[in-house]
């Protein structure tokens, strides 16, 4: 058996992720004249764009002075679509500049390289790095301005006398078939299918960033795949849509939107394809994700070879969709009839952007960074236990509501049992993800400690504690599991495919590696630091901490111990296999553990096609809903099935676009399993590289 580097994980099972942000790299200068004085622009082969200009070809006035600039080469790189690489040189010579060179060759086809001379020019006869938008190819633009304003800065110039100057609070109105507000996951997919079937679109996204959180997503639910079939056949037992069409209204108590559900199950599967036929590599994993479900056939679909929203961005920009970035809808505007008719947004400059569209998509994702809306959903106790990890306040919710939505059920997404302010920690990835004692606040047994088999699971049997519990191990336990002569701590552990032991295939098992003794001590120093773990002498000591009555913590545990020496959980019905640690020796390790909370889910309730319906169960014309704005699916916790958030965002996107366009007057084509010459290669290549190892995306 191999080690796994288990080391890099330190939220305690929490998966920490961030959205990818544009950066510069530090400027260079050379004083090397410009030695051609005509204006040209080319965009080459290899996607570069170069512009000189003749002194007249520049504006006359500038507001430094050739004094305050030195002449030379500058040097900067900014970066575009798909966190793509611009580079970009500025010439300088006798105060104003008078060549750029632009290599876009990281960006789109057709789009960003194209651009790049048409921005060169702009720059060279604006003398500023405050240029304008080339239709399709706004990540390219931001990057050549600031890797531009970086070189000018850097060359003498004054930059921030140089921005084009623009009317705060300025009035735009736009037309359009489709408007699609927030472009993650959802919404993309919602705009490339409406795109594609002849509307014209126009996305309002609030942040810099394409694909939002779908950016952190692992994989989709689909059954019935190509990757399915390929694997199991036709007629696998539980890849059939009746079976997992049964099994999500089961878990809702059939309170769920049975019509929505049926659909999403029936065409997940097409969802797939279509990803893949867009360059985008899915396969379907080994083994399910965890351990409940290692003995069911594989329903979860992973990105692989594949940086999702790059190749989803390039089909938008060859589409036509029109994306206007730091740009928020307020406010959805209704004619006489209730019908919807456009939205009132703000842009980053304080502007107003009015669009009038045949049908909007509301697609602006999770709202766990709304403390209101959070609060309403779990209590304000429960709230401030938590570790929310990430979420939207923007208004989409309240939006429709306000125009007379029916109000559907708002869940939050409960994954996982996390430290918090611990630092780099890594004692917790044993403590709270293994099945040894866990207690609340009462010093009490709340659950089967088998329930971190599945993460919904033991995450909302947490949340049923108010947020907060604790485990207990003693010092028996840790000498077993800082006993390097061993191959393993003895158990198994919750995030076994992140923090298990690589078996000599290569294929993580489920069973957690021993830790150094010098890893396990500091990092109680760093819990005990924080106040979220301690080392104690006495269960009296213990229970203090916890904050329970002594007496409750020691009856506790002294009836888990009668469970584990006797193999039988009369209590939760524990199975023996996992019975596995007394808690008898001092001195004893506390670990206090918190509510993860992924994000949240629901807010409006639509039909089978994603129509928003009202308080009357009418549908409201013209408007949609994709994705996390959506309730039906789960109801009064997450659907414990893997990949189902990611795979309705996709799958309510890619119907909710092709209903928007059928409603603006065009033909949407069906989506099928069927796959392109794309498609086919596209799965090839990502499932080799799934199948070995590679899980990078």
């Amino acid at each position: 058996m191999k080690r796994k580097n288990w080391k890099l994980q330190g939220l305690g099972g929490m998966v920490a992720f961030s959205l990818a942000c544009s950066s510069l790299s530090a400027c260079s200068a050379t004083s090397t004249p410009p030695v051609n004085t005509t204006t040209s622009a080319a965009a080459t082969e290899n996607g570069s764009a170069s512009t000189e200009a003749t002194d007249a070809a520049a504006p006359e006035t500038t507001s430094v002075s050739s004094s305050a600039v030195t002449d030379g080469t500058y040097s900067a790189v900014g970066t575009g679509f798909s966190n793509g690489e611009v580079p970009v040189t500025i010439t300088v010579e006798n105060g104003k500049i008078t060549s750029v060179d632009i290599d876009a060759s990281t960006q789109t086809d057709g789009y960003g390289k194209t651009a790049a001379d048409g921005l060169a020019k702009e720059v060279v006869d604006g003398q500023t790095y405050d240029i304008d938008v080339v239709s399709g190819a706004t990540m390219t633009r931001n990057a050549v301005s600031e890797a531009v304003k970086e070189a000018m800065s850097e060359a003498g110039f004054d930059v921030n006398s140089m921005a084009k100057e623009t009317a705060s609070g300025e009035t735009e109105t736009v037309d359009t078939d489709v408007l699609v507000i927030g472009m993650g996951a959802s919404g993309s997919l919602a705009a490339l299918k409406a795109a594609e079937s002849g509307a014209s679109v126009l996305g309002v996204e609030a942040t810099e960033t394409l694909g939002g959180m779908g950016n952190a997503a692992q994989g989709m639910f689909a059954v019935g795949s190509v990757e399915q079939i390929d694997r199991y056949g036709e007629n696998g037992e539980q890849t059939n849509e009746e079976y997992w069409f049964n099994h999500l209204m089961e878990r809702t108590d059939y309170l769920g939107n049975a019509s929505l559900i049926s659909r999403f199950v029936s065409e997940a599967k097409n969802t797939v394809s279509y990803m893949l036929n867009h360059g985008v590599g899915f396969f379907l994993s080994k083994q399910a994700q965890q351990i409940a479900h290692l003995d069911d056939e594989v329903v979860y679909h992973r990105w692989n070879n594949a940086d999702p929203f790059k190749y989803i961005g390039e089909s938008l920009e060859r589409s036509g969709v029109e994306i206007r970035y730091g740009t928020t809808a307020t406010e959805l505007i209704m004619d006489g009839e209730g019908s919807v008719t456009g939205a009132k947004c703000t842009t980053s400059d304080g502007g107003t952007l009015i669009v009038n569209a045949k049908s909007v998509i509301m697609s602006t994702g999770s709202f766990a960074n709304n403390p209101e809306l959070m609060k309403e959903t779990l209590g304000e106790e429960l709230y401030n236990n938590s570790m929310v990890l990430a979420g939207s306040k923007l208004p989409g919710l309240e939006m429709m509501w306000d125009i007379g939505a029916a109000k559907g059920e708002l869940l939050t997404m409960n994954h996982g049992v996390v430290t918090l302010n611990a630092g780099d920690e890594i004692v917790s990835q044993l403590t709270l993800n293994s099945p040894i004692l866990w207690v609340n606040g009462r010093g009490k047994r709340f659950m089967n400690e088998d329930l971190l088999k599945d993460t919904v699971e033991f995450s909302s049997a947490v949340a049923a504690q108010g947020g907060v519990v604790y485990t207990i191990v003693d010092q028996t336990t840790v000498d077993r599991w800082t006993d390097e002569s061993q191959e393993n701590t003895g158990t198994w552990v919750h995030y076994w495919d992140r923090y298990g032991i690589i078996d000599e295939n290569g294929d993580p098992t489920i069973y957690h590696a021993t830790v150094s003794k010098e890893d396990w001590n500091k990092g109680f120093e760093l819990l005990t630091e924080a106040g979220e773990g301690g080392v104690f002498d006495t269960i009296e000591d213990a229970a203090a901490f916890i904050g329970c009555d002594a007496d409750d913590l020691e009856a506790t545990i002294a009836k888990y111990n009668t469970a584990v020496e006797t193999g039988e959980d009369t209590e939760f019905f524990k199975t023996k296999e996992s019975l596995v640690y007394t808690v008898s020796e001092g001195p004893y390790y506390v670990t206090k553990g918190h509510s993860g909370i992924l994000g949240a889910l629901g807010g409006v309730n639509t039909d089978e096609n994603l129509n928003v319906l009202n308080e009357q169960n009418k549908t409201i014309r013209n408007l949609y809903a994709t994705g996390n704005n959506v309730s039906g699916i789960s109801i009064g916790a997450y659907q414990n099935v893997e990949g189902v958030g990611l795979g309705f965002s996709l799958t309510s996107g890619r119907l909710a676009g092709a209903a928007a366009a059928e409603n603006a007057g065009y033909t949407a084509s069906e989506d099928t399993i069927e796959l392109t010459e794309t498609g086919k290669e596209t799965m090839k290549t990502a499932t080799e590289r799934g199948m070995d190892g590679n899980l990078e995306h």
